[in-house]
């Protein structure tokens, strides 16, 4: 074995270790993304739940609004991860609501979570449903 075939090996073993320890940190990258993706829709499920559970009864005596925008600020929420003993991410939770039409009376509910990948990448999960009044 000449000195010429042991480096040619070791060239070969470290592109082979290389290539499987960068697919290893790619796999737990995309993993903890993965993770904060969902966190980041249940938190902007639960807003949309929020304003399925307002007041809205236009056609009551008084009537009675309790979907609209002011009713839902912008939120700071954490998203949380499962084992994660850190601080979690930080994200803030947006809602829009809109009227769509007056007859049948129908408003336009939509949700953002927006939130930083590791200080780089900005990711927005957005939920929109379209509300009818209560009866």
């Amino acid at each position: 074995m000449t000195l010429i075939e042991v480096l040619i090996a070791l060239a070969i073993t470290g592109l082979t270790l290389a290539g499987i320890i960068s697919g290893y940190i790619y796999c737990m990258t995309s993993n903890v993304k993965a993770e904060l993706m969902q966190a980041a829709h249940a938190k902007a499920l639960e807003r949309i739940e929020q304003t399925r559970s307002a007041v809205w009864a236009p056609n009551r005596t008084p009537p009675q609004d309790d979907l609209v925008v002011t009713n839902f600020p912008n939120l700071s929420v954490t998203l949380d991860m499962p084992g994660d003993a850190t601080n979690g991410t930080q994200a803030t939770i947006v809602t829009t609501i809109a009227s769509i039409s007056d007859n049948p009376p129908l408003r336009s509910v939509h949700v953002d979570c927006i939130w930083n990948f590791q200080g780089g990448e900005w990711v927005t999960n957005s939920i929109e449903t379209v509300r009818a009044s209560d009866q």
